[in-house]
């Protein structure tokens, strides 16, 4: 399946700044969304996703949720900001900067892509040279850091599932 990808580590090492990245997508507000992409990225690659998940049951607000396949899924239009699920978080891998309701999710470019398979999205062309990209992948490939998200991204970056000494 075809799936955006992003080489975090690669993006850091430009030191290019998410706002340059350009999106096509009209629904965000400031048309972040190549900086809602990350956020999704890191989330899903230093979350623990604990069995009890503390930061769910903490929320007042149901703005995380656990799936089962022990993801955690964050509701950004729910969560009002009271940062409970930073504090009941035991491993501290849940920051306050990415924890605000006015980020708006990528569409991935579905309708775009579904019309014209080939097609490249304005994130891919205006991101550094192979930080944002559009592979052929199914399945995780934890030799080469790079794990999907959802169904629609994959990530290379560092995963704690796969270091050494984990319990």
């Amino acid at each position: 399946m075809k799936r955006l990808f992003i080489d975090v580590p690669e993006l850091l090492r430009t030191g290019t700044s998410p706002e340059s990245i350009r999106c096509e997508y009209l629904f965000h507000r400031k048309n972040n969304g190549p900086f809602s992409l990350l956020e999704v990225a890191e989330f899903a690659s230093y979350c623990r996703q604990c069995t009890d998940a503390f930061c769910v049951i903490a929320c007042p607000t149901e703005a995380l949720e656990r799936l089962s396949s022990g993801t955690i899924k964050r509701y950004n239009m729910r969560c009002v900001g009271c940062k409970s699920c930073i504090l009941a978080c035991p491993f501290g891998t849940i920051f306050p900067q990415v924890i605000n309701y006015v980020t708006a999710q990528c569409d991935f470019c579905l309708n775009q892509l579904e019309q014209d398979a080939d097609y490249i999205p304005e994130c891919v062309k205006t991101a550094p040279a192979q930080t944002f990209r559009m592979i052929e992948i199914d399945e995780d490939k934890p030799e080469e850091q790079v794990f999907l998200v959802g169904e629609h991204l994959a990530v290379k970056s560092p995963n704690w599932r796969k270091k050494e000494g984990r319990i």
